[in-house]
């Protein structure tokens, strides 16, 4: 009996909103091609085979690389059959012909988001770890304890105990990301279930998350594709690749080039940018391990380069030791600048005995629509509230500011900063 690792890729026929949706043209190539090549890129399993019943679907499966070792039946290719259905199927004809698996990892046909480093990651960690599976998980871009009941077109808070609170001050809630889910077999024989009590989970950022079950959906799992394809392009390197794994990419990424033409920049940046600041939703959640590879993205963003006082680019192995010491210094605060589901910027925040020091950007394509007043608002609220906690003497924020980057100098001149040393500050506690 082989004992190895398998890819499972359940790709029905019948889908009824979008028709033959899992064979159709994404972005280039047929959406399925997508999940089929990251299962192989990644160099994790022993077998990438795709489960289905229709004819048309197995072609193009096996013309990207995976194995039809046989057909699903009718009974697991309807509208009512479960993913535990189809998995329980596979496993049960596999061990008719003698193949059993230790590993296995299950992954959607539309999910163009599945990369081969974000496989192996999974993998590493279900082997490492002990245990039973891992999923891919986003952070609702809105939190649901402040959502509504709508009854008679009338509104009413469904968790009224959390009408007036801060949204950065409620519990972050995740969701699934729906794209593939790392397993023990033997686990998942045993319950049937792919979410136990010991499912560990790996943070995906929202915008390489979609669920296409519309038109519109699809639209828009495309332009975030694309987005996706520019950032990773950017560094030099596959979709998805070595970031997601946290591998090191030594020199490689010290070396971020322009790779786009301008119209392709202006065109990106003109989909995502906010005109206005009406209906805008700005606030900051804490960053952690997860946010590690996009910050060091936005670091090294050419004109954050210019503005810095190190304008060297910052190489791969550099940033992941200074992340992980800044993430356990206990006066040092990183947070993440969203604006409803967009992340636009970063703001680090250093305490010490009278106040905190201010480090922040904005991310390539928001630049120039007001998010660096409304961050810096939102860094003065963090630190009113450390001194107000802190309950004694006053509290200063600081900022060093190059003379030549103008953008800054302006917003802290705007919002009442005081010239200080290289830089501003600005007495925020107690109030002047």
């Amino acid at each position: 009996m082989e004992k190895g690792k398998i890819a499972i890729i359940t790709a029905r026929g019948g889908s009824k909103r979008i028709p033959r949706k899992n064979i159709r043209d994404f972005c280039g190539k047929p959406i399925l091609a997508y999940s089929i090549e990251a299962a192989i890129a990644s160099g994790v399993f022993d077998e990438v085979m795709v489960s289905t019943e229709d004819a048309e679907i197995a072609g193009i499966a096996k013309r990207y690389g995976a194995k039809i070792p046989f057909l699903r039946s009718v009974g697991t290719a309807d509208d009512y059959a479960t993913t535990a259905d189809v998995l329980m199927e596979v496993f049960a004809q596999y061990k008719a012909i003698g193949r059993e698996y230790q590993y296995a990892c299950c992954i959607y046909p539309t999910a163009p988001f599945v990369t081969a480093g974000k496989l192996r990651h999974a993998m590493e960690c279900l082997e490492e770890e002990g245990t039973d599976s891992v999923i891919p998980v986003t952070a609702f871009s809105f939190p649901p304890l402040r959502g509504f009941l709508l009854e008679d077109g009338k509104a009413r808070y469904a968790f009224p105990g959390f009408a007036k609170r801060r949204s950065q001050d409620i519990t972050p809630m995740y969701h699934d990301c729906g794209q593939f889910y790392c397993f023990r077999v033997g686990r998942f024989l045993a319950c049937r279930q792919l979410v136990t009590a010991h499912t560990r989970a790996i943070l995906v950022p929202e915008m390489e998350v979609q669920d296409i079950d519309s038109e519109q959906d699809w639209r828009l799992a495309e332009l975030k594709y694309q987005l996706m394809r520019e950032k990773t392009d950017a560094l030099g390197m596959p979709l998805g690749g070595k970031q997601m794994a946290g591998e090191d990419k030594g020199e490689e990424n010290a070396k971020i080039e322009e790779k786009h033409s301008k119209k392709e920049r202006a065109e990106s940046k003109n989909t995502l940018k906010r005109d206005s600041k009406a209906g805008r939703h700005c606030f900051l959640r804490k960053a952690g391990w997860e946010d590690m590879d996009q910050l060091f993205l936005w670091a090294n963003d050419k004109e954050v380069r210019e503005n810095s006082f190190s304008t060297a680019p910052i190489s791969y192995e550099e940033h992941r030791k200074w992340y992980g010491r800044k993430m356990q210094e206990e006066g040092t605060q990183i947070y993440i600048l969203c604006d409803g589901a967009l992340e636009v910027g970063a703001l680090r925040l250093e305490f010490g005995k009278d106040g905190a020091g201010i480090s922040y950007s904005i991310a390539c394509g928001y630049r120039g629509n007001g998010y660096g007043q409304e961050l810096v608002a939102l860094a003065e609220q963090e630190v009113r509230q450390w001194a107000e906690h802190k309950g004694d003497g006053k509290a200063v924020i600081r900022a060093q500011v190059k003379p030549e980057n103008l953008a800054s100098n302006k917003i802290f001149k705007n919002a009442g900063y005081q010239e200080h040393e290289i830089g501003y500050q600005k007495v925020i506690w107690p109030k002047p």
